[in-house]
């Protein structure tokens, strides 16, 4: 007995120096990453791995202030804009749970003098961005001019209320800020407590995420300041009081606070399992077909894996955090500039850590002729279209009226778009018709167009 014991000591000693080992040997492809796409002085990126309740990396490269050259590190707070979506989702079910409300309730229960034209919307309409609520944040009006100024939920309410639908409730998904800022108010109403108070007592205290605040004036230890890109380079982001995001986007967090967050989340530590698989199960449109988001997190694949994921943009930051539950891979990365990056880093985390295999981005000498012969329109369905274009002698995509994107080849029919992992590849079918095959980030199957 004594020797199958120490047996199985030794055993479990060469699996735990193993995977220490394993860790260890990638951590150099981690740090390569951030110093690949992020500049020692300039805004940065903090961010961490964690498989397995088991932290594989966590750091940080870059300044989190810039005029006093002051290093982002992994206890830097940044703002989390979007990502506190699937806060404020989890603090309705958590007063679901304590039966203060039904995601099934009409919101006019809590917010009677909203206007919703005619549309009976439930919270479970606000939580998956299905109300048909207009988006504030599309009007550029109120957005560049009103959301420096403070003011309080209510005044918000009635400012949104000037906007019209923007669709009848259920029949798609459509992101609405919106919609979130009510999902703000009806927490308020159904616990008798402020927003703020709610999250930090009943989240952020229970969960001991010492770090993570609703943002505002308040001093914040660590806080990174935010950037933005101009014409002239660098330059510190413009103003936004809090007040604005409230319940959409107004918390901040570390890359640490968000690794414990989302093991609670989808532990049962904070909702019950069954609740959390409410959350991330897509919601059934007025159709009967699924959209891609469930309660405050997005649905979706990364390659071949299953994916529960959110970004996030707000003057200054830019953030992302996916999980991929079959690996039990929770990758989050924060930056402090609002052209950041996040998701190519994320995904180069998670393509190191499952060792995915990546196409050798490297450009080679523009075959002008064998180009001009792929140049063209490609129709991806009914309503949209890819052109390829030569401007210059370069190279160019553009999406129906959106913006041109630079493209750069890798062979004479493959091309790829810099500090991203998407690309093309045109070939002729078994029908001599050429085929756009596009590959968006890691995906495998690529979304595919006829050329006209």
């Amino acid at each position: 007995m004594k020797r199958i014991l120490l047996g199985l000591v030794l055993f479990n000693l060469s699996l735990n120096t193993l995977f220490a080992a394993d860790i260890s040997e990638n951590q150099n492809e981690y740090q390569a990453i951030l110093a690949k796409y992020i500049p020692a002085d300039g805004p940065g990126a903090a961010v961490i791995v964690s498989q397995n309740g088991q932290v594989l990396f966590e750091g940080a490269a870059g300044l989190a202030n810039i005029e006093l050259n002051i290093d982002l590190t992994t206890e830097s707070v940044f703002r989390l804009g979007s990502i506190t979506k699937q806060f404020t989702a989890a603090a309705i079910i958590m007063l679901q749970e304590q039966k203060k409300l039904s995601i099934k309730d009409d919101i006019h229960k809590y917010v009677p003098n909203f206007p919703t034209e005619g549309n009976h919307v439930t919270i479970e309409h606000l939580l998956t961005h299905t109300s048909g609520i207009a988006n504030y944040t599309e009007d550029q009006g109120l957005f560049r001019k009103e959301t420096q100024v403070p003011t309080n939920l209510d005044q918000m309410l009635v400012r949104f209320a000037e906007h019209p639908m923007s669709l009848k409730t259920g029949e798609a998904m459509r992101y609405s800020n919106t919609g979130y800022v009510l999902l703000g108010k009806i927490i308020e109403v159904a616990s008798g407590q402020s927003y703020l108070d709610f999250i930090e007592q009943n989240i952020f205290k229970k969960l001991d995420m010492k770090s993570s605040r609703y943002g505002g004036l308040q001093i914040i230890p660590n806080r990174a300041s935010g950037y933005n890109m101009s014409p002239q380079g660098v330059v510190n982001t413009s103003h936004i009081d809090m007040t604005w995001p409230h319940a959409a986007g107004a918390l901040l967090s570390t890359v640490g606070d968000l690794d414990i967050w989302f093991k609670a989340l989808r532990s049962g530590k904070l909702i019950s399992k069954a609740s959390y698989q409410q959350m991330v199960t897509p919601f059934k449109l007025n159709d009967g077909s699924l959209s891609n988001y469930g309660f405050g997190l997005g649905i979706g694949k990364l390659n071949k894996y299953d994916s529960i994921s959110h970004n996030g943009g707000i003057p200054g930051f830019a953030t992302n955090a996916v999980y991929l539950p079959e690996e039990d891979l929770y990758v989050a990365v924060l930056t402090n500039l609002s052209s950041g990056n996040p998701n190519l880093i994320s995904n180069l985390l998670v393509a190191t850590v499952l060792d995915i295999q990546l196409p050798n981005f490297k450009a080679v000498k523009l075959n002008k002729v064998k180009a001009k012969s792929l140049m063209g329109s490609y129709k991806i369905n009914n309503d949209s279209e890819h052109r390829f274009f030569m401007e210059d002698g370069k190279a160019y995509t553009q999406r129906d009226k959106g913006d041109k994107y630079e493209v750069f080849p890798m062979s004479d029919d493959s091309f790829y778009y810099e500090n991203s992992l998407s690309y093309f590849v045109i070939k002729n079918n078994d029908k001599g018709q050429q085929i756009m095959n596009f590959y968006f980030n890691l995906s495998i199957d690529p979304q595919r167009a006829v050329k006209e």
